[in-house]
């Protein structure tokens, strides 16, 4: 695996915002010098993914836009490459695909569709991986175990191709596709099908466990992914004790063990890009992203670490 690149910056929002807030933020993420403006995917939001990611390209010019993540449970294959491409050609080049498992149970309940276990949604992953591979590359799809899809070879293939994947995960086999398939790899907290199942994952020796797994993986296929790092919490302040015990304290943790979670960033903008730098020297992470609520006070940081 290649040696990390340059930062790159994206904002990741809820979609819980009225129109007019949303295309006011990719304004000022595109403004600020961020390089990504990410929307999530929760049957309960605001605004849905999709048509919240044409707005912001429509209002931005080289703002990457994007989703972290849709939940490939919602949505036919095929159907989802389809508008992949489109969004990605109708960008000009700029959509990105993050794509995930699912995992609120409140989506499922929602919506009438089983929660299956695990594994399962894992199989169906991968296989819609593979269908939206196929159908941005131009290739014929047969039917699979999940989907019964049945695609001719495209002529020409889609004239933008794919967009960029983003595949992540906290557990070994979900790590293991990412860094087989992704252009961008994500390593986030474990969740349950309720929230977040604790913060041992954001640790430093998990996350020195699994960049293990992941860049042995990619140096035996040769891949050399981006990696993320999703940062739940950021608070860039020049006062930033008093945030830190109080952060502290909301997840049972003291101001010193909170810092060395990696979901977390608290400190003013200089302590906060030395900590990126460390990170992407311990970790390999050079793609951060932040909550859109921290858009204004994280841009120093944005500033200070730019093209480093």
């Amino acid at each position: 695996m290649s040696q990390p690149q340059a930062f790159q910056f994206a904002l990741v929002s809820d979609g819980d915002v009225t129109e007019k807030e949303w295309r006011e933020l990719a304004r000022r993420a595109a403004d600020l010098g961020y390089d990504a403006l990410l929307v999530s995917d929760h049957v309960d939001q605001r605004l849905a993914p999709v048509p919240a990611v044409a707005a912001a390209a429509e209002v931005t010019d080289g703002l990457v836009v994007g989703t972290y993540v849709l939940n490939n449970d919602l949505r036919h294959p095929l159907m989802l490459a389809r508008d992949a491409a489109s969004l990605h050609a109708l960008s000009d080049g700029r959509f990105q695909l993050g794509l995930g498992a699912g995992w609120y149970r409140v989506d499922y309940e929602r919506t009438g569709i089983g929660f299956d276990p695990g594994r399962v949604r894992y199989e169906r992953l991968r296989e819609a991986v593979a269908i939206c591979r196929s159908h941005w590359a131009g290739c014929a799809i047969e039917a699979g175990a999940h989907y019964r899809v049945r695609q001719e070879a495209q002529d020409p293939p889609c004239r933008h191709g794919g967009p960029r994947l983003l595949l992540g995960g906290t557990r070994r086999g979900m790590l293991s596709l990412a860094v087989q398939e992704a252009d961008i790899v994500s390593v986030v907290p474990g969740l349950g099908p309720d929230g977040p199942t604790g913060l041992d994952d954001c640790s430093p020796a998990h996350l020195d466990e699994k960049m293990a797994w992941i860049r042995a993986e990619a140096a035996a296929l040769g891949r050399s992914p981006r990696l993320n790092h999703l940062v739940w919490e950021c608070f860039v302040t020049p006062r930033p004790a008093a945030v830190q015990e109080a952060l502290a304290r909301a997840v049972g943790r003291t101001p010193g063990e909170l810092a060395e979670l990696a979901c977390f960033l608290v400190g003013t903008a200089a302590q906060v890009r030395d900590t990126l730098l460390a990170r992407r020297e311990r970790w390999g992470f050079d793609y951060v992203t932040v909550p859109a609520a921290a858009a204004e006070p994280f841009a120093a940081v944005v500033a200070a670490l730019k093209g480093r």
